[in-house]
């Protein structure tokens, strides 16, 4: 089945030719699976622009994008289904717009990091395509280093190690390899080229204003052994309190931080899941960052 989807769509029309383009793909015989990917950064765009303001015109841009797409998953419901996915999540983006109710035919599915097990058992996968040996107890270092197994960050330990022991013309892995490759390669400067997005992310999605609060909170928590203290929020609460942004935005702030997987709740607080991204964004921000309870 082919789809022409730029035939001649402006602002005028583009809800009728997509309209048209879900007909056609309703009438498959078969069921159809739609996958839209990076649709909260559209949504973004669409309510930011370029400064990062939310107006009454962009809101209401988005709200029509988004009633319009809610408008065909429910009429043809059973013959076209969709699948919304992005590098960042859509839930906040609306939540920041009060549009959360346009999205509610949507499931959300969380798509969690590989278990311990699972990652020992890809290390081990891996070693053997390469003919390399990795004991039990460096693929275990290797997952106590990451602490949140994101395959690809898995994957890309493995490549790193894989490179140094070729380079050396090794085929056994040493525990000391392990920690030189993660200081050296994933917290370095080559490593910073795979890890930059997080923060872009959020500068994309928070704006320039709540962005610097999200960075001075997570840089708090990288420096203080990946913990963010419940009496620092409220440090940062008073302080912000008599600046430009509003100090309930810290809530907002926190709870993007901890829809997108930066930060998890904990008794006290909040800590980093990702030992990696701890470790980066203390490399990367820490250096000359004061605590907030010793300023």
């Amino acid at each position: 089945m082919k789809v022409r989807l730029r035939a001649g769509i402006d602002a005028g029309n583009w809800r009728q030719r997509g309209d048209q383009i879900f007909t056609a793909l309703a009438l498959s015989e078969k069921p159809v699976v739609l996958a839209i990917d990076e649709l909260p950064i559209l949504i973004n765009r669409l309510l930011k622009g370029q400064d990062y303001r939310i107006t009454p015109e962009r809101r209401e841009a988005a709200d029509q994008f988004l009633s319009w797409l809610r408008k065909n998953g429910q009429t043809h419901r059973g013959g076209v289904s969709m699948i919304v996915s992005g590098s960042v999540g859509l839930e906040p983006i609306l939540i920041q717009a009060g549009l959360s109710a346009q999205a509610n035919i949507f499931s959300s599915f969380e798509l969690k990091p590989w278990s311990q097990d699972t990652s020992v058992k890809c290390l081990d996968a891996l070693a053997c395509m390469y003919g390399l040996e990795l004991s039990a107890e460096v693929r275990c270092e290797m997952c106590r280093l990451l602490r949140c197994c994101v395959p690809h960050h898995v994957q890309q330990f493995f490549g790193h190690l894989h490179e140094q022991l070729r380079r050396n013309r090794r085929h056994l892995a040493t525990v000391a390899d392990v920690g030189h490759v993660y200081e050296q390669d994933l917290l370095s400067v080559g490593g910073q080229i795979d890890l930059e997005h997080y923060e872009s992310r959020l500068r994309m999605i928070l704006g320039s204003q709540s962005y610097k609060t999200a960075l001075s909170l997570l840089t708090e928590a990288a420096v203080n052994d990946g913990l963010l203290k419940r009496e620092s929020i409220e440090r940062y609460r008073t302080e912000l309190s008599s600046g430009p942004v509003d100090s309930a935005s810290i809530d907002d702030v926190l709870y993007t931080l901890e829809h997108d997987g930066y930060l998890a709740a904990q008794p006290g607080g909040y800590r980093f899941v990702s030992g990696l991204l701890e470790d980066w964004w203390k490399a990367r921000h820490g250096a000359y960052f004061i605590p907030i309870n010793k300023r």
